[in-house]
């Protein structure tokens, strides 16, 4: 996974202080997410759930703010909290719950109450510290990956699952036969999408907006267009629906860079949206800070003009059943 998951001890959040401390430092953009642990309460009830534990502990120490916290969570949890259906304990102390789920699967850093500081946990007071984990000292954008359908989806699975925005931006979706018989899909960046599309409909979601971004070839734009909505549709389920954009670079800008773009995060792909020719390529994959999300988000729609629009937008609609 290309996020940090970060075990927080509800009672260590007295104040909204203290939430705007942690909070702020969580996101897509960031690279870590505050694990939902217990992501529920006994018997899946909301009660003792992580946030309704923290709403608890702010109204305890600052009963003015616990509206303000409440209000932060609900409208803010999909973007912040990661849930991973880790086992809990309501009988045992969430330190304790901390602890055995840390040994069976490692949280990246665990801030607690009355922690000594050591490579993964650290107090409130702690943080930023040198000596505390490494992870919470500066924002976590780039991460090598190997180039593999179902690594790479699994990677950026948080943002996947929030999205209703889904933009697929790369030169290469399109590629130039060798013989110059004219265009033809690239079925190598067909398979990671194949695999990103598998992985929600496991989990029910549909996009409601799906988009592919390219670069033109030499020749006639509107047969590239073409070729691209037959190539890609037996990628996508029946139920998606698409677009398309084919771009020219008229101006001082190359289109070089290769993007997953969505309404809630994005993250950059140095070499490419395609599976590895060989199990040992790999890619440097980067997250996306929310301005240069919001910015490229403009720049890659029908009314961007960084590049010029030489086809589309072609729809079309997914034929896997």
């Amino acid at each position: 996974m290309a996020f940090h998951e970060i075990a927080v001890e509800p009672t260590v959040i007295r104040s909204w202080r203290d939430f705007q401390m942690i909070w702020g430092m969580v996101g897509f953009g960031k690279g870590r997410l505050i694990a939902s642990f217990p992501e529920k309460g006994p018997e899946n009830e909301k009660h003792q759930s992580w946030a309704w534990r923290v709403v608890e502990s702010v109204k305890v120490c600052e009963p003015g703010s616990a509206k303000k916290v409440s209000a932060c969570l609900e409208t803010q949890a999909k973007l912040k909290l990661l849930k991973n259906k880790r086992p809990f304990d309501h009988g045992r102390q969430w330190s304790a719950n901390a602890g055995i789920e840390h040994r069976r699967s490692p949280f990246s850093a665990i801030i607690e109450e009355g922690a000594v500081c050591d490579s993964h946990r650290c107090t409130l007071d702690d943080l930023g510290d040198e000596n505390g984990p490494s992870c919470l000292k500066n924002d976590q954008h780039v991460m090598t990956f190997p180039k593999r359908p179902g690594l790479f989806t699994d990677a950026l699975l948080p943002i996947l699952r929030c999205a209703k925005v889904l933009k697929f931006v790369d030169p290469y979706f399109l590629k130039t036969s060798e013989d110059e018989s004219g265009p033809y899909f690239s079925i190598k960046h067909g398979k990671v999408v194949e695999e990103i599309a598998r992985k929600l409909e496991e989990f029910g979601r549909v996009p409601q907006s799906v988009e592919f971004h390219m670069l033109a070839l030499s020749g006639d734009e509107a047969t590239q267009l073409e070729v691209f909505c037959k190539g890609m549709n037996a990628h996508l389920p029946k139920c998606w629906k698409a677009k398309a954009f084919i771009w020219r670079e008229d101006g001082a800008r190359r289109f070089h860079a290769r993007y997953v773009l969505t309404d809630v995060g994005g993250a950059g792909s140095e070499y490419g949206l395609d599976q590895g020719k060989s199990a040992h390529d790999q890619t440097d994959l980067y997250l996306l800070p929310e301005t240069t999300l919001s910015t490229l988000n403009q720049e890659f729609s029908a009314s961007g003009k960084v590049f010029t629009l030489a086809a589309g937008p072609g729809e079309f609609s997914g034929t896997r059943g």
